[in-house]
């Protein structure tokens, strides 16, 4: 992640032009803190009091809050502060059916009008009838129905609230194929899945909220499942078996110790009893294990919600999976090499030092980074301060050296900067603003960042053809300068629910959707212009194999966070996305410790993407405020800074040792797409059967024969390795060992336990 100036403090003119100073927003930022400025609950029921929060971020007075229930006249309500800027209203609670709308004034400024209607739960347990309808067959309960067809092989559950009609049942068993069985009936437990007898999923309940006429807005639904594995959800940095926690199913930027949170959920997962399920649609999908089987989702129109479930051993539910989500997209030779980057690197010095060092050193590299390319204001022009004498040169000997060259990009028409805008930027801004180019709010104006990363700015509509033609005619110069790929960061900034889209998405399923436009606008357009290049992403959604590569977004540069990354690209892969790395002993904080780099560098090199990468050197939570500190993670600046040649010595064998991995890698990121499964692969993918790879969270294979066991733990001097059944070859020493059982591997910092498999197929 690249941090710019402050996004969103200074503006155009007299600083406030554009920006929203008085902030609401009712469903709140992000799942893992309150935001201080959105409404509590916010659906709530009948009966529960209801609290509003607001901030205001300019001297404006105290805001009041002006309430209308069913039409009456307005009354106000004052607010509570303790700073001064922080504001909470307390509304009361409310009675079912009534019409709620609210809105906050101060001095200058004021919100729109919000709305809500207080809510009822209630549980739907037993369907009233069982209908078969040809080749469906319906449940229905008070108010919805859930209807279930087969499609190829795939199991289809529809909640919905269209009328149905077949003929009624007592009940109703189908035979799936994999020794699945589906049983329904009017009991609890109205649905089973069986596989060989044996329950695999029982699905207990629905617990709905409605509004008084009846109209659904969520839909939980409630079940057991019988398993010891759920593996899936996307990318999850807590850990690789979800069996015991979940997913909110939300895109959400935090930067490091992601914990529970993700840049980068799909709503699919599957377990060792042979089940997989996918949530379709864009509307977020929480997902909760610890108590059985929870499937939440908010709701909109006559459709509820829709899963197809998969049946099979787990190689062959993800593969299924995929080929329900997109075609997997075949990444260029050149990516599985080595990447360089550093967010220091702003200028020609820069690049020359690294191609010198490169050089020196004999470090074979393949691409190159660059963040801080631009002008930090458009971010498509080069920044013209003279730190880029010729960029068209700085192309070619970047080129000329060896190196592929990928650009940072952002989806932003940035608001604010220190310093007056260049005329560039203004000239965009009104452009896009008169066309509707960006991402609007209900009320039709430009919807502006919330909150956080590049608050205030525009966010740019990559549903809208015109748009996207518009904002790439300013890009392509870069790619008839050389530029083979894209960074494309952040994506995770679409907050309201009612914000909308051109294409009629809202921000509750576009706020998930949204990065993937994003991302796979920049990949057609290198596809379009005949560019074998490459995406760079974080956040991403359902459909991620289809636009590669990803990377696990900032760490900081700790022992736990290495684990945490290993766990990120197993999860990832367990998802569904096929090419994941990471930044090499973290991206922020303390450089790190050799052990720590080095014990990185070694995962890097058998992870299908290997790169260094280090925050800006003003640092976010760097403590040394030396000037001009050089905190970049390349090998040459670590073995400086930490007074350990070793650093240099050790990473630039690693570097040599991924260019003769190289051709392996590339045949297997071929295999990877035809077979449609991970580069990064969790052991359960390839032994099934095996119950120690099954539980394994520190190991992978990397294709089809390298066996990887990374050292995650500061201070080992190795590890113990599960070796499944078969041969195998100790990559660094040659040694032929027999599988089915556990060995201690001794690695010095200069080894990774690696294991060969030896075929005997031919």
């Amino acid at each position: 992640m690249y941090l710019a100036a402050d996004a969103g403090r200074a503006g155009f003119g007299d600083g406030k032009e554009g920006a929203v100073m008085l902030k609401h927003l009712p469903e709140g930022l992000v799942p893992f803190e309150d935001c201080g400025f959105a409404r509590h609950p916010f659906a709530p029921l009948a009966g529960e009091p209801v609290r509003v929060d607001c901030r205001v971020d300019a001297d404006d007075g105290r805001p009041v809050l002006r309430l209308c229930v069913d039409g009456e006249p307005e009354r106000e309500i004052a607010s509570e502060s303790e700073d001064g800027r922080r504001y909470h209203f307390l509304l009361g609670a409310f009675v079912l059916g009534q019409k709620v709308r609210y809105r906050i004034v101060t001095r200058k400024e004021e919100s729109p009008v919000y709305a809500f209607e207080p809510l009822r739960e209630r549980q739907a347990v037993r369907p009233r009838a069982i209908l078969e309808d040809g080749n469906r067959l319906h449940a229905v309960f008070d108010g919805f129905s859930v209807t279930f067809s087969q499609e190829d092989g795939a199991l289809c559950m529809e909640a919905h609230t269209r009328p149905v009609r077949g003929m009624p049942r007592e009940a109703a068993e189908w035979p799936l194929g994999e020794h699945f069985c589906l049983s329904l009936g009017k009991q609890v437990s109205f649905c089973q899945l069986k596989r060989l007898s044996k329950p695999v999923l029982s699905m207990d309940r629905y617990v709905l909220r409605e509004t008084a006429k009846g109209r659904i807005t969520s839909l939980r639904l409630e079940g057991q499942l019988p398993c010891r594995y759920v593996w899936g959800t996307g990318e999850r940095f807590d850990r690789v078996n979800q069996r015991v926690g979940g997913s909110n199913g939300r895109v959400v930027e935090k930067f490091t110790q992601q914990g529970d949170q993700t840049y980068l959920p799909i709503p699919f997962f599957m377990t060792e009893t042979g089940l997989g399920w996918y949530g379709e649609g864009d509307i977020p999908v929480e997902l909760r294990f610890a108590d059985g089987l929870s499937v939440t989702r908010q709701t909109q129109g006559e459709t509820l919600g829709r899963d197809r479930l998969f049946f099979g051993a787990p190689a062959r539910l993800l593969r299924r999976f995929i080929e329900c989500t997109g075609e997997p997209a075949l990444p260029p030779e050149w990516a599985f090499g080595l990447w360089i980057s550093a967010n220091g690197w702003n200028c020609d010095r820069e690049v020359e030092a690294q191609l010198a060092a490169l050089k020196e050193h004999g470090c074979p590299a393949d691409v190159m980074v660059l963040e801080a390319w631009s002008d930090e204001q458009t971010f498509y022009r080069w920044n013209g301060d003279g730190s880029w004498k010729d960029p068209a040169e700085t192309v070619r000997r970047i080129r000329e050296s060896g190196l592929h060259l990928v650009l940072w990009q952002i989806p932003v028409i940035k608001y604010g900067w220190n310093g007056a805008p260049c005329e560039a930027l203004q000239a965009d801004e009104r452009e896009a603003i008169e066309k509707g180019y960006c991402v609007k709010n209900a009320d039709g104006t430009p919807y502006r960042i919330t909150e956080n990363w590049f608050h205030n700015s525009l966010l740019m509509d990559f549903t809208n053809p015109d748009a996207v033609r518009w904002w790439f005619d300013r890009r392509k110069y870069l790619l008839d300068m050389g530029v083979e790929g894209f960074k494309t960061d952040g994506g995770e900034f679409l907050f309201p629910q009612d914000a909308r889209l051109y294409d009629g998405t809202d921000g509750l399923g576009g706020h998930n959707r949204y990065p993937a436009r994003y991302v796979g606008a920049y990949h057609d357009f290198l596809r379009a212009n005949g560019v074998a290049g490459v995406t760079f992403s974080r956040a991403d959604f359902t459909g991620a194999q289809t636009r590669p590569l990803h990377w696990a977004g900032d760490q900081l540069s700790l022992w736990p966070e290495l684990k945490a990354q290993l766990s990120a690209g197993l999860s990832a892969g367990l998802s569904g996305v096929l090419f994941w790395g990471f930044d090499i002993g973290g991206f922020a904080g303390e450089l790190p410790t050799a052990e720590l780099y080095l014990r990185a560098t070694a995962m890097a090199c058998f992870c299908p993407v290997m790169q260094w990468h280090a925050e800006p050197r003003s640092g976010q939570f760097y403590a040394t405020h030396e000037d001009g500190f050089n905190n970049d993670r390349s090998p040459w600046n670590l073995a400086e800074k930490l007074n350990a040649p070793e650093v240099l010595e050790v990473a630039v064998r690693y570097a040599r040792l991924r260019r003769r991995l190289r051709p392996y890698l590339a045949r297997e990121a071929a295999n990877c797409v035809s077979a449609r499964r991970p580069m990064m692969a969790h052991l359960c993918l390839d032994f099934p059967d095996d119950e120690r790879a099954l539980a394994c969270e520190d190991e992978y294979m990397l294709g089809r024969d390298l066996l990887v066991a990374p050292i995650v733990e500061a201070g080992a001097k190795g590890r113990a390795v599960w070796l499944p059944a078969g041969t195998w070859r100790d990559f660094f020493t040659g040694e032929t060992l027999t599988g089915g059982r556990e060995r201690y591997a001794e690695c010095p910092l200069a080894r990774i336990p690696v294991y060969e498999r030896v075929r005997t197929d031919g």
